[in-house]
């Protein structure tokens, strides 16, 4: 009997030990995949000069690679390079628009500016007031030398200089985007035949799905966020015109751009004429136009979003709102711009990876994984 209880003993010190090592080992494995994904922060911001242009350009050629396909099986084979041309002349099209709508807008502000001149001073003044108080109250620092005259006009033309070298930097890495997408669109046939024989064909068929899957999601995000744009900018013209509220064009026009940036770019998109109804009209005009712009936000998001999209993307919204802060911090502005196709990206691509389908599925806003698996395959 005691021989009996000696054995039971030592088989459950031997379990016990069995299920520790595996433990340490689980452990172990996790904590090489938390410093993997650290290594790969840090690369992705260190690189981050290369791999953004890069990133910009893939999303573009994927974007319009269906005008260039068109184009391309309509004319002789000898003139297939006329396919990526054309593509890349949508979107200097695209572009030219939103440049001459830009240019209209500044004209119209630039006319209306004098007028608020000395208000928007005021205000300035005011700002400086109540930051200089938040400092003293919390740091113990008067901000002594701070004044909302010469200060206020110092700071504005630093504000004017810092837009005019964001505005540069933005141009040439846009000159670098596009050079990089009419290379991608034109040798995108010689990189399928190279991927088939360095991966083989079944290796091939599978990027070839992915690749096909990622570009139609971006262009159903790039489709349903224009056309919203659209929709929320007219709203807010129209809103904004009913109190009065000047730069309308301005504001129309920044609904429509900060559209693109889910959470985020709404609530820029709001902050902005809700703060020239307080300075122009009172805080009652001014919560009046909030309310107005909160209904928009939520119609638009909530009700004709949805609708208008039809299959929506794949994605948590808690996944998309923790991307934005995530690749914001990795790459600045542009990573606002790009969160949510490079999150789209890396959901499909680990979708089609065997051993990272799980990961795949928590970034998913499925609980049914037939449902997810459907959302990442081209249709």
């Amino acid at each position: 009997m005691g021989g009996e209880r000696t054995a039971l003993a030592q088989r459950e010190e031997a379990d016990g030990n069995r299920r520790w090592s595996i433990d340490r080992m689980t452990l172990g494995l996790w904590l090489l995949g938390l410093l993997a994904a650290l290594a790969v922060l840090w690369g992705l911001s260190a690189a981050s000069p290369v791999l953004i242009p890069l990133a910009g350009a893939f999303f573009v050629a994927v974007a319009v690679a269906p005008v260039g396909r068109w184009v391309r099986d309509r004319v002789p084979p000898r003139l297939a390079l006329l396919g990526p041309f054309a593509a890349m002349l949508t979107v200097l099209l695209v572009l030219a628009i939103f440049a001459g709508g830009l240019w209209f807008i500044g004209q119209r502000v630039a006319g209306e500016v004098p007028r608020h001149a000395e208000e928007l001073q005021r205000l300035w003044g005011e700002a400086n007031g109540w930051i200089d108080g938040l400092r003293e109250r919390f740091l113990g620092d008067s901000g002594g030398d701070s004044d909302g005259g010469g200060g206020g006009a110092e700071a504005l033309s630093g504000l004017v200089a810092s837009v005019l070298a964001a505005a540069r930097e933005a141009v040439s890495t846009l000159v670098i985007v596009l050079f990089l997408a009419l290379l991608m669109l034109v040798e995108a046939p010689v990189w399928r035949e190279k991927i088939v024989k360095t991966l083989g064909p079944e290796r091939c068929t599978t990027t070839v799905t992915a690749v096909t899957a990622i570009a139609q999601q971006f262009r159903r995000f790039l489709l349903v966020s224009t056309t919203l744009g659209l929709i929320t900018g007219a709203l807010y013209i129209g809103w904004l015109s009913l109190f009065g509220i000047d730069f309308l064009f301005l504001w129309g026009f920044l609904a429509f751009l900060l559209n693109y940036i889910p959470v985020i770019g709404s609530v820029g998109a709001a902050a902005l004429p809700v703060l020239m109804a307080l300075a122009q009209s009172g805080s009652s005009t001014a919560l009046m136009v909030a309310g107005g712009l909160l209904v928009i936000e939520q119609v638009m998001g909530n009700f004709i979003g949805p609708r208008l999209e039809g299959k929506q993307l794949a994605i948590s919204p808690l996944v998309i709102v923790s991307s934005l802060l995530l690749w914001s911090w990795l790459w600045g502005a542009a990573g606002t711009v790009l969160a949510v196709p490079m999150t789209v990206l890396i959901a499909i691509a680990l979708s089609h990876i065997d051993a990272l389908r799980p990961f795949a599925f928590v970034l998913s806003d499925k609980s049914d994984r037939r449902r997810f698996e459907a959302r990442t395959r081209p249709e």
